[in-house]
């Protein structure tokens, strides 16, 4: 009986032992398993948190280059826009020239020669200019004064630039004590708003007597216009 208890008491403790042993492996796989998706858990955080960190970088990068395109095209669109403006649809420019003396006072100065008369807006028989349309024109003006011999006195010639039949710009030039065939240069420049069908010459305001605009064949008067903006 008492071999018995001790065979007993040995077969249960061993069987105590033995599923102790099963059971902490368990806990121990559990664990394991538990850590394994804790680790997990934290490197997929991690990557998905630089993830959104390249995420984010790539959005700046590109809000960066989409501000820096906008703004090049407006600056295009406005660079487009002036250029637009600062070259009018149908250009406008001349250039005439004389041949020959003119001392006619208050007449429309004539001219016999267009190096260029882009728009045809330069009528050379009548000297005229007329607007084909509203804009800002520059106009330039250079001729020579032919004087003859004098002795004490000054003596003058004045060329006026007229719009619609008023004064808007005058050249004058004067001399005193002059020799015989003595040339002095006179200039006239002008910058102006017109409207279509405003017109625009030359004249001989006033002159003293024997003084001309002096011109020939190797052409001294020289008259320029062009349309600058409309």
């Amino acid at each position: 009986m008492a071999r018995f208890s001790v065979a007993l008491v040995l077969v249960l403790a061993c069987w105590t032992a033995s599923s102790s042993a099963a059971a902490l492996s368990v806990e121990d796989k559990l664990q394991q398993l538990t850590d394994s998706y804790i680790q997990l858990k934290e490197v997929v955080g991690a990557k998905n948190a630089e993830l959104q960190a390249q995420l984010e970088q790539q959005q700046l990068h590109h809000n960066e280059i989409k501000t820096e395109l906008t703004s090049k095209i407006s600056q295009l669109e406005a660079k487009l826009q002036q250029q637009g403006k600062a070259h009018p649809s149908s250009p406008v420019y001349f250039y005439a020239q004389r041949s020959a003396p003119f001392s006619t006072l208050a007449t429309p100065l004539p001219f016999d020669l267009a190096v260029l008369n882009v728009g045809n807006a330069m009528d050379l028989a009548t000297g005229k200019f007329t607007a084909p349309r509203a804009g800002i024109y520059a106009f330039s003006f250079s001729g020579m004064a032919l004087f003859p011999a004098t002795s004490g006195v000054y003596v003058w010639l004045s060329a006026s630039l007229v719009l619609n039949g008023n004064v808007v710009g005058s050249a004058e030039v004067d001399e005193a004590n002059t020799v015989d065939d003595q040339w002095s240069p006179l200039f006239l420049q002008s910058t102006l708003s017109l409207q279509a069908g405003d017109q625009l010459w030359l004249e001989i305001e006033y002159d003293t007597a024997g003084v001309m605009l002096h011109d020939d064949a190797d052409h001294y008067t020289h008259f320029n216009g062009w349309m600058l903006d409309e």
